[in-house]
């Protein structure tokens, strides 16, 4: 039954995605050899798949008119891996990355935000992180995907930008939804 409505929904999703022109995508589907995740772009922004790929980053997001390149705030996700030595945990892997951070940029100043709730009550970790020397106002969303933490960032070199932009960052949160983490490719 389960199986049953997974490949419904992503049957459901793959329409929304591929029936429509690329440039009006609006919902993704993310995947790696042990995760599978969707994400909807905000009202106002674009979903991009091919722009981030020189970054190690298979979507990206920006605002309409924008691109990944020249926007002034930008909002990508990505993975960890909760499997290593290092951070088997989601609070060891958030411990791991503000040391990261610490360590490169002294003066970085880290709070923890408010938590967003997401479907099936599951709960974004949000950090904000902001340094002279960084010079980018971010936010952080860590999500606890079993094998995987899934990141979604939002980053601005403009304060005023990335305020504006806060509400469009937990608008792609929210829209966070697991698929699931055991991912096979069909070879033909």
């Amino acid at each position: 039954m389960k199986k049953g409505i997974t490949l419904l929904l992503l049957s459901l999703i793959c329409l929304s995605i591929f029936g429509s022109d690329k440039k009006d995508m609006k919902t993704g589907i993310i995947y790696g050899s042990n995760f599978a995740y969707s994400l909807t772009a905000p009202e106002g922004w674009v979903l991009d798949n091919t722009s981030g790929v020189q970054n190690g980053l298979d979507a990206v997001f920006y605002k309409k008119g924008g691109s990944w390149a020249k926007s002034v705030a930008v909002m990508y996700t990505n993975t960890a891996s909760l499997e290593d030595n290092a951070h088997r945990s989601l609070d060891l892997l958030m411990k791991y990355d503000v040391n990261e951070f610490m360590k490169n940029y002294p003066d970085m100043h880290i709070t923890n935000g408010k938590d967003i709730i997401l479907r099936n009550n599951k709960i974004a970790k949000v950090k904000y992180l902001f340094g002279k020397t960084y010079k980018n106002y971010e936010a952080v969303a860590y999500i606890d995907a079993g094998k995987n933490c899934i990141m979604i960032v939002i980053s601005s070199k403009n304060k005023d930008e990335y305020d504006k932009s806060l509400q469009a960052f937990e608008s792609i949160v929210k829209s966070y939804l697991y698929i699931t983490d055991k991912v096979q490719r069909i070879k033909k």
